[in-house]
C-alpha cells in the first residue's frame, strides 16, 4: 500500500484540518462525545477550531460500554434533534471509537461520524478499519457494525497527554506490527531506548500496516494466503 485510505489522515496540526472537513461537510448538528477524561486534557485542543456543537459526556473506561451508556448518547442525540445530516465527533480513544461509532451507524439508519483517537493505541489500531461495538453480558464486542468513519484525524499531539501505562499499552501493539510485518522496522525498534522513540514514525507505519490489513480482510472473515504471501515479501524488502 502506497498511499493511506482517503478517510485517514495524520497531521500535527489538527485545528485546520477538522475545521475544514466540518465546513466542506455543511453538517445541520454536530455533536463531540468525550469521556471524563478526554473532556478535561483533548478537547481544549481542538474546542476553539469547531462551530456551533454540543457535548456528550460518558464515563470512561471499557466497563461503561455497554448498551446502557448507548441509550444515553442515543438520548443526547434525540434531545439536540441531529438529523440524517449531523455528525458525531468521537473524541477519545477504543471505547469512545467503538461505541460513538456504533451510536452513530445505527442512529436513524446511519449518521457521519469522525473518529479523533486519543491514546496511542487508537491512534495505530482501533480507530482503523471500522470496527464498532460494545459488549454485551460480558462478551467482549458481542454486539456491533462494520462502518467506516467519514475521516480518522489522527493527531500525536494529544500523546502528550497519556500517562507511561497508556503509551506502554499502545506501543505493544507498534511491537506486535513490527514483528509480524516488518524485521527491518523491527530491529529499528529495539535499537532505540524507550525515551528517543518517535511516535509519530511509529504511528505512521502501524496505520499503513492496519490498512493493509484490513484492505485484504476488512469484515475479519480471515486473512488470505496471497496476503501472508505479500506480509511476508513485504517485510524481507
Amino acid at each position: 500500500m502506497d498511499e493511506l485510505p482517503e478517510n485517514i489522515e495524520i497531521t500535527e496540526d489538527i485545528a485546520p484540518i477538522i475545521n475544514k472537513f466540518i465546513t466542506d461537510g455543511q453538517y445541520h448538528t454536530i455533536g463531540l462525545l468525550v469521556d471524563s477524561n478526554t473532556s478535561i486534557h483533548c478537547y481544549p485542543l481542538i474546542e476553539s477550531a469547531l462551530p456551533d456543537h454540543f457535548l456528550i459526556h460518558i464515563a470512561s473506561g471499557e466497563k461503561h460500554k455497554d448498551l446502557s451508556t448507548c441509550n444515553g448518547i442515543w438520548e443526547e442525540m434525540t434531545h439536540h434533534q441531529m438529523d440524517r445530516k449531523s455528525l458525531l465527533i468521537n473524541l477519545g480513544g477504543g471505547v469512545i471509537g467503538d461505541m460513538g461509532g456504533f451510536c452513530a451507524a445505527t442512529y436513524k439508519r446511519g449518521i457521519n461520524f469522525i473518529n479523533v483517537p486519543t491514546t496511542l493505541l487508537a491512534q495505530v489500531d482501533a480507530s482503523i478499519g471500522g470496527k464498532l461495538g460494545v459488549d454485551f453480558q460480558g462478551y467482549k464486542n458481542h454486539i456491533g457494525v462494520f462502518q467506516d468513519p467519514q475521516q480518522v484525524i489522527i493527531c500525536p499531539e494529544f500523546l502528550s497527554t497519556l500517562p507511561t501505562t497508556e503509551l506502554r499499552s499502545g506501543f505493544a501493539e507498534v511491537v506486535k506490527h513490527a514483528l509480524v510485518f516488518d524485521q527491518q522496522y523491527w530491529n529499528k525498534i529495539r535499537s532505540s531506548p524507550w525515551d528517543s522513540q518517535v511516535w509519530s514514525e511509529h504511528i505512521t507505519h502501524s496505520v499503513f500496516t492496519k490498512s493493509s490489513i484490513v484492505a485484504q480482510d476488512p469484515t475479519e472473515i480471515g486473512i488470505t494466503e496471497n496476503f501472508k504471501f505479500w506480509t511476508y515479501h513485504w517485510s524481507c524488502h
